[in-house]
């Protein structure tokens, strides 16, 4: 089934929010929205709606719509929420998890030693994403993986935390460790250091939030 002219300008407009094109705090424009993707301001206010709904942007009766800022608090709980999702959904890919997979998920840690090795933040964050979401396509729980990219997406348009050598390879070696219990059909092991590897980087993502003051 083909894409609607308002699906189409969503997906979009949500990428660059997620991306942080458009920061938080910023207002949309919609006439400059509907130029820019070549369409009416009607499919435009439509997909305003939906990100409103989604928790994205917020509405305003007399001005255009500005994307959402998230309080400090905020982001605790949408970490304290990603580490119990993401940790059961650890330890059902344990359960059907194959052994191919188990290698390309050993190759995604020799890429990111040699990106840590190079100091590209940028890239590790990238990389970091690949290697969780590769463990949780195998969770055999859609609703679950849905759930998981709903409430990761709502703090993605926030600065990067990975931002010194130090913070990615305690990164990576957390990443050894939760492998290494995959391998070994540990899934309680890996489901608690799912978890731990996610809530202690609380602090330093909430430290993001308040240093940006919006």
């Amino acid at each position: 089934m083909s894409m609607t002219k308002t699906d189409k300008v969503y997906i979009q407009l949500h990428e660059k929010i997620v991306k942080g094109v458009f920061r938080p705090g910023s207002r949309l424009v919609i006439s400059q929205i509907a130029k820019e993707f070549n369409v009416s301001e009607i499919p435009v206010r439509e997909v305003m709606q939906r990100l409103a709904q989604k928790g994205y942007v917020k509405l305003h009766p007399h001005a255009g719509p500005t994307v959402t800022s998230l309080t400090e608090d905020e982001v605790r709980q949408i970490f304290e929420i990603r580490a119990n999702l993401e940790s059961l959904a650890t330890k059902l890919a344990v359960e059907h998890i194959s052994n191919a997979h188990i290698k390309e998920l050993e190759l995604i840690i020799e890429e990111s030693i040699g990106i840590c090795e190079e100091e590209n933040l940028e890239g590790y964050f990238h990389i970091n994403e690949t290697f969780h979401n590769s463990i949780y396509s195998h969770c055999n729980n859609q609703m679950l993986v849905k759930m998981i990219k709903d409430i990761t997406s709502l703090a993605a348009r926030y600065p990067i935390y990975y931002q010194d050598k130090e913070t990615t390879q305690k990164s990576l070696n957390e990443h050894k460790e939760i492998l290494k219990a995959i391998s070994e059909r540990d899934g309680e092991l890996a489901e608690q250091l799912t978890k731990n590897h996610l809530l202690e980087v609380i602090p330093k993502i909430t430290e993001i939030v308040r240093s940006m003051d919006i």
